[in-house]
């Protein structure tokens, strides 16, 4: 079944024009295939000298006209102007003109008889089981009534971690229902009860109008329909604005609205058919189970390849301070509860953060005992362990298992206990000297991913300016949170002097901890995890980032970087030859290393990759072994979000950076005009801006050139803010609306980085990069003004180095701002200077 659609609007001051361009259209149309003109002529069908020339048109291409009635009907005039042609009426089923408020037009439209088969529909109605939102606070209620201190003997951990989940799973099964969920339905979402209703009003009020010819009826219509408007632009405006500022900047939640609003429904990832042994099955219970298996064998199979050392050492230094758990006081749970995000994905208990934050009043109390009896009987509840799994597919052959990733959902509650340790450990890691190591950037206070390329690309920037070639390696290991070994990490926690009490609690944490795999509403049986720390908690990365700490030091004759499983190793030379000695020989002692720590490189995926000025200092063929397989040479790589290639140049990055851009720009001009100045600023600000100013620090060293296009798509995001065209200039929406430059806001991101270096707000490894100008150094103007020494560079390209275009900005920027006592300050002063001065550099 295919047929032509054509849709046309034609203006009521259109001359005869039009028919000769109605005419072409017509012959170059294919007239042996269906045809369906359907739109607005403006050309009253009912009056035969004004549908004349219309007509011979219609009749010489056996088109028919299939409306009746008029479809413009005001107080003086009855019209059918709105039409629908067709050269196949016998295929019509049946054709529609409706009244509608919409419009002074009626809808017209057409039914079409099936040439094949009727379809059915496969979004059959779906099962849920929840807690209908009727019943959601009886439940509340219910469980706060529970009295916890009649249930918790609080003499045994584990006997009350698992009275504790039983008793409020027993509570959540008896609110729990299994749900028919109905198909998608796109309905708009800010739609209530009283707007339907109000237009409900409105349609009577023009059926009587049309029917009655009374300007009284027809005034009362024209009320009602603006109220319709009205009250419609106020609950999207409210739609927006609710959803926007519940978000809290989070892009998901508010890309999830966008998608109602666009008709994008997000498709559902349905599991229906998995090939096992060779073999499809859509047994889902089977599939669970195979998921299961899989993502546990493939976990055995590398631990395997390493026969760890029986014994560790597990001694510490009794002179310096020993970390050990204090207790925890039922205000840092109720805080730690209040700060979880919220979140529906339900644990394996059906428990998930939205509950627990509204229960935090009653559950904190128990919660905090059961904590601290943890604690002090080093154990830690099994009951809190079990991980539930969800297979997620990530790209390729749907039926091949390894296509699929598994996210955990941990219990719910353990994430308190969790983020009460972490914090503890961290406080421990400040205040002594066994600290994380410098290079570690990843899960640290003042340390982020834009400190981390920050970092790497200075070094590199640095080091060409000098000459020669860096060559990089980006490391990759399999599963590497899934295969650390429990005792070694064990053994390396005393390297930061935790006490044997903290040892056996972090023990207690690791082992014993089982998953099952859930597909549909189907679970598997639940498999142990004899390796690995907990995927999804909270308190896993930062183990991790212990575990490895000790990685730079098998390798001195390099530099390293990490972000948690993030490595990169990197070294300097004259040429591609001499840094791929370097960088050979250092991955020999890596991977000596990896074996030891029970973790696994993945050479297909650990590629290099050599940074130049000028291909001069390439080789022809430059190569890396890692046990004698040659590494890939790619000439740009993905790290930490930020695309780098072997120029800097960041071309492929502002690429990406722009194709986003497009897309978000694309829906906010879509949605722009139901939305309030005020949502609108944070829509642009959380959807779009957020692209642009992630590693702004970094990418913004490209050339002016390369970023022409991000400084054209920032124009036309703060011209569709304004509601203006293209064409519009947009310095006068800058100076309205607060908004920065474009130089003015790559400055703006500069210089707040560069005062938190100063201030200590940052990664310590970029203080190296930034010094102040002292009375040491000379007795000037500079050096009173506390004024940054701008590195020299002997080249254009190390010029562009953040080190130094920042140096230069924070000297020209006031010293009473740059003296602000808080980083909020600084940036408030900063961002109004910056606009004061702005001009109109067109």
């Amino acid at each position: 079944m295919s047929f032509i659609l054509v849709v046309i609007y034609r203006p009521p001051s259109a001359d005869n024009r039009f028919y000769e361009h109605f005419e072409k259209l017509l012959k170059e149309s294919n007239c042996d295939k269906e045809i369906i003109i359907m739109g607005d002529f403006n050309i009253d069908w009912e009056d035969k000298s004004s549908r004349k020339k219309l007509k011979q048109i219609t009749d010489r291409f056996n088109l028919t006209q299939v409306i009746r009635g008029p479809t413009r009907i005001t107080k003086s005039t009855m019209t059918q102007i709105d039409l629908i042609f067709t050269n196949r009426p016998e295929r019509i089923a049946k054709s529609f003109n409706m009244l509608t408020g919409l419009s002074d037009h009626n809808l017209t439209l057409l039914s079409r008889k099936l040439t094949k088969k009727r379809f059915h529909s496969c979004a059959g109605v779906k099962e849920i089981i929840t807690i209908p939102k009727n019943k959601y606070q009886n439940f509340v209620d219910e469980a706060n009534q529970i009295q916890w201190d009649n249930i918790l003997p609080s003499v045994d951990t584990e006997n009350d971690g698992k009275l504790f989940l039983k008793t409020l799973e027993r509570t959540i099964t008896e609110f729990t229902q299994k749900i028919k969920q109905k198909p998608y339905k796109n309905t708009v979402p800010w739609m209530n009860s009283d707007i339907i209703k109000l237009m409900k009003e409105r349609d009577q009020a023009l059926k009587k109008a049309n029917k009655t010819k009374s300007t009284h009826d027809r005034g009362l219509f024209a009320i009602l329909r603006n109220k319709v408007v009205r009250s419609l632009r106020k609950a999207k405006v409210d739609f927006f604005l609710t959803i926007i500022e519940k978000s809290h900047g989070n892009s998901k939640i508010i890309w999830n609205q966008i998608r109602k609003i666009t008709g994008d429904r997000p498709k559902e990832q349905n599991i229906l058919e998995i090939k096992i042994n060779r073999q499809l099955t859509n047994n889902v219970q089977v599939i669970a189970e195979a998921f299961n298996h899989y993502f546990i064998d493939s976990v055995a199979n590398i631990a395997s390849c390493f026969t760890p050392v029986e014994t560790y050492n597990l001694s510490i230094d009794a002179s310096q301070p020993t970390f050990s758990f204090t207790n925890i006081t039922e205000s840092d749970v109720s805080q730690t509860i209040n700060l979880l995000k919220p979140s529906r994905c339900k644990d394996i208990f059906g428990l998930d953060t939205v509950m627990l934050k509204d229960l935090c009043s009653s559950l904190t109390r128990p919660i905090t005992k059961i904590i601290n009896l943890s604690l002090s009987q080093k154990t830690f509840p099994s009951t809190w362990k079990p991980a539930i799994v969800s297979p997620i597919f990530k790209s390729g052959d749907l039926h091949s298992m390894s296509n699929y990733r598994p996210i955990s959902i941990l219990p719910t509650v353990s994430k308190i206990a969790e983020k009460l340790v972490a914090k503890q450990i961290i406080n421990h890691l400040d205040t002594t000297l066994y600290s994380l190591h410098p290079m570690q950037f990843g899960f640290r206070a003042n340390y982020s991913t834009e400190t981390a390329t920050c970092f790497f690309t200075e070094n590199i920037r640095i080091l060409l300016d000098r000459g020669g070639v860096v060559g990089a390696v980006f490391l990759d290991l399999r599963k590497a949170f899934d295969t650390v070994n429990h005792k070694i990490l064990l053994s390396k926690l005393c390297n930061f002097n935790f006490s044997s009490d903290a040892l056996q609690w972090i023990d207690s944490y690791l082992t014993d901890r089982s998953q099952l795999v859930k597909v549909q509403s189907f679970k598997s049986a639940a498999l142990s995890l004899p390796t690995g720390i907990p995927q999804g908690s909270i308190l896993g990365p930062l183990l991790f980032s212990l575990y490895i700490n000790d990685l730079p030091s098998s390798c001195p004759d390099v530099s390293v970087q990490m972000y948690a499983d993030d490595t990169v190793i990197y070294a300097h030379g004259s040429n591609s030859s001499q840094v791929s000695e370097k960088l050979t020989n250092a991955m020999v002692n890596i991977t000596a290393w990896l074996k030891y720590s029970c973790l696994q490189l993945n050479t297909s995926k650990t590629v290099a990759m050599f940074f130049t000025k000028s291909n001069n200092n390439l080789t022809a063929e430059p190569d890396i072994f890692v046990s004698g397989e040659r590494l890939q040479i790619v000439s740009e790589y993905k790290y930490l979000g930020v695309i780098l290639d072997s120029k800097l140049s960041f071309k492929s990055h502002i690429k990406r950076v722009c194709n986003r851009i497009k897309f978000n720009l694309s829906n906010f001009r879509h949605i722009r005009h139901q939305m309030s100045t005020q949502s609108a600023k944070m829509y642009m600000h959380s959807m779009i801006l957020s692209h642009i100013t992630y590693c702004l620090p970094v990418w913004s060293q490209a050339c002016n050139t390369s970023l022409k296009p991000v400084q054209t798509l920032y124009k036309q995001t703060v011209k569709t803010l304004d509601k203006k065209p293209n064409i519009f200039h947009h310095c006068p929406i800058l100076q309205k609306h607060g908004l920065l430059r474009w130089d003015n806001m790559v400055k703006f991101s500069n210089l707040c980085l560069m005062y938190k270096i100063l201030h200590g707000l940052s990664s310590p490894p970029l203080h190296q990069f930034v010094n102040i100008r002292t009375a040491d150094h000379s007795r000037t103007r500079s050096a009173v003004r506390g004024d940054c020494i701008i590195p020299l560079r002997k080249s254009a390209f190390g010029q562009t180095a953040f080190s130094v275009r920042a140096a230069t900005e924070w000297n020209f920027t006031p010293v009473s701002i740059r003296n602000q006592n808080t980083y909020h300050l600084f940036k408030t002063q900063l961002k109004k200077w910056l606009i004061d001065n702005q001009s109109c550099q067109h």
